[in-house]
């Protein structure tokens, strides 16, 4: 794992982590970048998916489908809210009156609306590992699995806190390069890139230590090991050295109008970075909305005993969100990224069908939403319903293995190759309506 920074944040189960700095100069960054970089020297290159890179959107806390993507306005006040519907670009398809902007183009992407399962604790893992057994996410699934291409920039980065899983059975090699804070990127980076008035040649220094170190290796062991472990060494110092890098993290280089339009908030600018990353070459991209940027309970808690309750969907969730990933998807469109680009929201459940005491909406696992765009899925499909409260599915519902499945064959791999990986889809299935 490479934390660059700390974030301390807490859910409602009141679980503290903090993600300490553990890199602390370039020489040392060249010692531990191999690690991350030998996955792409192991296998050749598997032959090109529909989508070549993937941004993983995961809404912390729970975003409730009743105020997003899936509305009840027919329901009685305390299961359909305060907030009302409004029309979408498809008849007949509503959202929640706080998403105008995804609601004007919602023929660009399509929805699950029946997502669900039984876990009601904060646990990230049923959504973004496809299964309750094990710790290994997606994102380092692909990362796994599409081992063996060279790149410049990071295969897997994530943006936002750190969650409690990653590689898992994998190991550290295929975890993220972590950004804690999106907004100061670059300024993060300098923990382990050379400043630009450094002479790459000086970090050569560096690299001589390692070099006698193997060659006294090579004196016990020749075999191809060897080889592999100097090639990842070179792509390390080749990162090292690249101000490609650099400059992909580098949001100061956008001009402040793109920048105004994503949003001056960390969501925003997290979609903005994970949009320059992936039309760098990044692979992998997961922005974690896990923060208390607006001073009150973690991402998308809206519990209402922090005062507030569905109060901050209306002042600080909803228009974030509904800014930032419109921002995102048509800047990818533009520049014709979207369709070599699988771009995922999801949190890891909905909230209740019913407004609380408190003023807000407690956890609810058994239906919820999520978005997909681009990477092969066909726009405009909304897949699944909820039944007339949003409490549980009434068509087509799909489980976290499922959703798993279905971005992993979105993005052209097949976890059952590995059977350190076979567990996560071992009883899913891909959504196929989203692209037949």
């Amino acid at each position: 794992m490479l934390p660059l920074g700390s974030v301390p944040y807490r859910d409602c189960q009141r679980i503290g982590r903090r993600a300490f700095l553990q890199i602390g100069s370039a020489g040392l960054a060249g010692l531990t970048l191999p690690n991350l970089l030998r996955a792409g020297e192991e296998t050749p290159a598997t032959p090109s998916p529909p989508a070549r890179a993937c941004i993983v959107i995961y809404l912390a806390g729970g975003p409730s489908h009743h105020e997003t993507f899936d509305p009840k306005p027919s329901a009685p006040m305390r299961v359909r809210g305060p907030w009302g519907a409004i029309p979408t670009r498809i008849p007949g398809i509503q959202f929640g009156e706080m998403l105008p902007q995804l609601a004007a183009m919602n023929d660009r992407f399509s929805l699950l609306r029946a997502l669900n399962h039984t876990n009601s604790l904060h646990n990230p893992w049923p959504m973004l590992t496809g299964t309750f057994a094990h710790r290994t996410t997606i994102g380092a699934a692909v990362n796994f699995l599409q081992r063996g291409e060279r790149a410049e920039l990071p295969t897997f980065v994530n943006l936002g806190p750190k969650l409690s899983i990653g590689s898992g059975v994998l190991g550290g090699t295929y975890d993220p390069l972590e950004i804690p804070e999106p907004t100061r990127a670059e300024q993060s980076l300098q923990e382990f890139l050379p400043a630009r008035e450094i002479d790459p040649n000086r970090l050569s220094d560096r690299t001589t230590l390692l070099r006698q170190v193997d060659d006294l290796r090579r004196l016990v062991d020749a075999g191809p090991a060897v080889g592999a472990q100097d090639r990842a060494q070179q792509r390390a110092f080749s990162i090292l050295t690249s101000s490609r890098v650099r400059d992909a993290f580098d949001l100061t280089a956008e001009p402040e109008s793109r920048r105004d339009r994503f949003g001056a908030n960390s969501f925003g600018q997290s979609c903005l970075l994970a949009r320059r990353l992936v039309e760098a070459g990044t692979r992998i991209v997961q922005i974690n909305w896990y923060n208390r940027e607006d001073g009150f309970a973690v991402g998308w808690d809206v519990h209402g005993d922090d005062q507030t309750g569905l109060v901050r969907m209306e002042q600080q969730l909803c228009p974030r969100f509904d800014q930032g990933l419109s921002a995102l998807l048509s800047d990818l469109e533009e520049r014709g990224l979207l369709a070599s680009t699988l771009v995922v929201a999801t949190g890891e459940f909905g909230r209740t069908p019913h407004i609380s005491r408190l003023g807000g909406r407690d956890h609810w696992p058994y239906c919820f939403s999520a978005l997909l765009a681009g990477g092969g899925v066909k726009a405009g499909r909304v897949v699944g319903g909820s039944d007339k409260q949003g409490a549980y599915p009434a068509d087509r519902p799909v489980s976290p293995a499922d959703f798993a499945a279905t971005c992993c064959r979105l993005l052209g791999v097949d976890p059952n190759t590995d059977d350190r990986l076979r567990p996560m889809l071992f009883e899913g299935h891909a959504v196929e309506e989203l692209w037949n």
